[in-house]
C-alpha cells in the first residue's frame, strides 16, 4: 500500500465539532498497512533493545529480534555496548543461536569464521584460496546497526542513520523514566528471569491497553476484589475505598510528545518502592515505610510522593511499555504480523534492594503481571476478543473519543485517568509518520 493509497482510505477521522476521534479498523488487520508500518515507522523510530544491567561482564550477549531483524546485543571486551546484525558476513548464517551467554569470540557454526566482540573478522578458518588482503577494507567485519544510544541505561537502536537523537526522541518521557530510576539510590537493574509469550492480536491493541485506565474496573474486577478482601479489618480498608471512589478523577493521562504518553493513577495495590499494602505481609511494612522516608530526604515530599505512590504506565512509541505499578515491568512488543505479536517482559528493581523487598517486588510482579497472574491473562483475553470481533463486523471504526477535546498538539494534551487522550497522542504520531508528515530526522 502506497502513501497515496493510505491517504485515500482515511485511517484517522477527527471531527472536532462532534468531539470524535476514530481509527479505521483496517489499521489493526491489513497486511499492506503492516508492511507500510515497517517502512514508515519501525525503520525510523528508536526501538528498545535492552538494559545495560543485562550485560554485566565483558563478552556477555543477548540475542534480540527487533522489527523483523535478528540482532546481537553485547558488551565487547573493552566494556562498550555494541549491537550487530546476527548474520555472518560470509554466507549469512545466524551466528548466535543461544538467547544469551558470554563469549571471547563469535564463531560462525557453518564454516567456522571467527569474529571478535568488536565485530572484527579474525579468522577464515581455512584461509587457503582467499586473497591475503580480502578484508583490507573491513567489508567482512560484522555489521553494526546504524545508531545505538542509551538513556539511564535503557539502550535503543535506530535503523535510520539520520534519525534525531534518542534524547530528543524521548521528549517528555525522560522525566517519567527519571522518576522510575530514582527508586534506587544507585542503579536500577533487570532482575533474573524473563517472560515470553504471544498474543493473537495487533500490537497496537497492547500498546493502547498498557496505559488505558478506562478498562481497569471492568477487566480487572477480580484483582480489585482481592485487594479489597486482603485489606478488610485493617486501616488500609478505608484507604482502599477512599482511593477507589476517586480513581476516575485523582490521576491523569499525559501526552509526552512524539507519540509517547503516560497514565498516572492511584490504585491501592501496594508498591515495593515505598507504599505498603496488607496483601504484601506485615513483615514488609517497616522496610517499605523506611524506603519512603529515604525518598523524602533525597527528593522532598512532592517528588517522593510521585515516585512512591503514583502508578505510572508509560508507553514509548511505538512498542515499549514500562509499567511502574505494583512492580516495575519492562515490556517489549514485537509485531510479527498484522494479527500476531510476541512479547518479552522483564522485572526492573533497585540494585541495592534487600532480600525482603526484592521478594515483595517479584511476588507483586508475578501475581499481577505474570502470564498466570491477575492482570495479564485478563488483558490478553480482551485483546484477542477485540481482534476476533473486528474481523467480521460491518462497523469500520474504533472510537477513541473519551475525554476533552482542546486546542493544541494532540500529542501533548492532558486528560483524566479514564480518558483516551493518550491513545489519540499515539495515533496522531502514527498517522503523521505513515503519511510522511514527520520523518523524525535531524
Amino acid at each position: 500500500m502506497s502513501e497515496s493509497n493510505l491517504e485515500s482510505i482515511n485511517i484517522i477521522d477527527v471531527d472536532s465539532n462532534k468531539k470524535s476521534f476514530r481509527v479505521r479498523r483496517t489499521a489493526y488487520k491489513s497486511q499492506e498497512i503492516f508492511e507500510l508500518e515497517q517502512k514508515q515507522i519501525f525503520e525510523k523510530v528508536w526501538l528498545y533493545i535492552g538494559h545495560g544491567s543485562e550485560l554485566k561482564k565483558n563478552g556477555d550477549f543477548k540475542t534480540r529480534r527487533l522489527a523483523g531483524r535478528d540482532l546481537i546485543f553485547m558488551r565487547d571486551k573493552q566494556g562498550s555496548v555494541v549491537v550487530f546484525y546476527n548474520s555472518c558476513s560470509h554466507r549469512g548464517a545466524k551466528l548466535c543461536r543461544e538467547t544469551s551467554g558470554n563469549t571471547r569470540n563469535i564463531v560462525c557454526p557453518y564454516h567456522g569464521w571467527v569474529f571478535n566482540t568488536e565485530g572484527k573478522l579474525l579468522s577464515l578458518k581455512n584461509e587457503s584460496g582467499f586473497s591475503e588482503d580480502l578484508n583490507k577494507d573491513c567489508h567482512l567485519d560484522l555489521v553494526k546497526v546504524a545508531r545505538l544510544e542509551s538513556y539511564r541505561d535503557f539502550y535503543f537502536i535506530n535503523y535510520n542513520p539520520k534519525a534525531i537523537s534518542l534524547h530528543d526522541y524521548l521528549a517528555g518521557a525522560r522525566d517519567v523514566i527519571d522518576a522510575i530510576c530514582e527508586q534506587s539510590e544507585g542503579e536500577m537493574i533487570i532482575l533474573p528471569g524473563e517472560q515470553n509469550y504471544t498474543v493473537r492480536a495487533n500490537y497496537k491493541y497492547l500498546a493502547e491497553n498498557s496505559y488505558d485506565g478506562y478498562h481497569v474496573e471492568a477487566t480487572h474486577a477480580s484483582y480489585l476484589d482481592y485487594l479489597r478482601d486482603s485489606a478488610k479489618g485493617t486501616p488500609a480498608e478505608s484507604k482502599f475505598d477512599e482511593i477507589m471512589s476517586t480513581y476516575a478523577t485523582a490521576g491523569q493521562v499525559r501526552g509526552l510528545g512524539n507519540g509517547h504518553a503516560v497514565l498516572e493513577s492511584y490504585v491501592p495495590s501496594g508498591r515495593a518502592v515505598a507504599q505498603w499494602h496488607p496483601s504484601m505481609g506485615a513483615q514488609f511494612k517497616e522496610p517499605i515505610e523506611a524506603k519512603k522516608r529515604s525518598l523524602v530526604e533525597r527528593f522532598g515530599q512532592e517528588r517522593a510522593d510521585y515516585i512512591a505512590e503514583t502508578q505510572k504506565n508509560l508507553v514509548i512509541f511505538p512498542n515499549l511499555v514500562i509499567n511502574d505499578i505494583m512492580a516495575v515491568t519492562v515490556r517489549y512488543i514485537e509485531p510479527e504480523g498484522p494479527k500476531f505479536m510476541r512479547i518479552n517482559s522483564w522485572a526492573l528493581g533497585p540494585a541495592e534492594e534487600n532480600e525482603q523487598l526484592r521478594a515483595a517486588r517479584l511476588d507483586a510482579y508475578v501475581s499481577f503481571l505474570g502470564p498466570a497472574g491477575f492482570g495479564s491473562p485478563d488483558d490478553i483475553e480482551m485483546l484477542e476478543l477485540c481482534q476476533q470481533g473486528l474481523e467480521h463486523t460491518p462497523n469500520e471504526w474504533n472510537e477513541l473519543s473519551k475525554g476533552a477535546f482542546t486546542d493544541g498538539d494532540a500529542r501533548t494534551l492532558v486528560g483524566g485517568p479514564q480518558d483516551e487522550v493518550q491513545l489519540r497522542a499515539y495515533w496522531t504520531q502514527w498517522d503523521r509518520l505513515m503519511r510522511g508528515v514527520d520523518t523524525l530526522e535531524e
